[in-house]
C-alpha cells in the first residue's frame, strides 16, 4: 500500500493534515508541482481511501450529551462477523478489531441514555458477542490528526513542521 504513494502525495497528506480547507493553488505552491497535478493527486488518494476530507466536529460541543467507549468480546471465529454487523449501526463513530480480548471497541456519541440503552440492546443481539462492556468518556483531553505519515522519506521531510517553514 505504502508503494502507491510517492513525495508529493506524502506532501499533500501532511499539508492538508495541518489545514484541510487549505486551496489546491496553495499546496501546489508549497510542492512546487502544477495544480492540475494537485487535484489529480488529491482525487487519486481520497478515491484510494488513503484520505477523507471532513469537518473534525467536537461532539460533545455539539450537544451529544454521552460519549461511550464500548468493548465486545466476541467469539474468536466470529469476529469478522461481529464487525460486518456493527457497521450496519449507524450510531457507532469508529470500530477497531483488536489483538487482545477485548477483540472488538467501538465508540458513539449520543443524546441521551435512552438512546445508549437502545443502541447497547441493537449490540447484544448480534451473534458471536460474548460480553460488552461500556465507560463513559469523562473528556476528551486530546484528538489530533495531524499525526503524520509512515516515515518512507528523510526524516525532515516527513514533518509538518518543515512544511510550514517552507511556506
Amino acid at each position: 500500500m505504502r508503494n502507491q504513494l510517492d513525495k508529493t502525495d506524502l506532501k499533500i497528506i501532511r499539508l492538508l493534515q495541518n489545514d484541510g480547507r487549505m486551496a489546491s493553488s496553495e499546496i501546489a505552491k508549497i510542492a512546487g508541482v502544477p495544480e492540475a497535478t494537485i487535484r489529480y493527486r488529491l482525487k487519486k488518494l481520497i478515491d484510494g481511501n488513503f484520505i477523507q476530507i471532513v469537518a473534525a466536529a467536537n461532539p460533545i460541543k455539539l450537544g451529544f450529551g454521552i460519549a461511550a467507549s464500548i468493548s465486545i468480546e466476541a467469539e474468536t471465529r466470529q469476529v469478522d462477523h461481529v464487525v460486518v454487523e456493527l457497521e450496519k449501526i449507524e450510531r457507532i463513530s469508529y470500530i477497531a478489531q483488536m489483538t487482545s480480548i477485548p477483540n472488538v471497541e467501538i465508540e458513539t456519541y449520543i443524546e441521551s441514555i435512552n438512546e445508549l440503552h437502545d443502541l447497547l440492546s441493537q449490540i447484544e443481539i448480534i451473534d458471536g458477542i460474548i460480553r460488552v462492556e461500556t465507560a463513559f468518556i469523562r473528556r476528551i483531553v486530546r484528538e489530533r490528526f495531524d499525526f503524520g505519515t509512515p516515515t518512507l522519506l528523510h526524516e525532515s521531510d516527513n514533518t509538518a513542521g518543515d512544511i510550514k517553514k517552507k511556506k
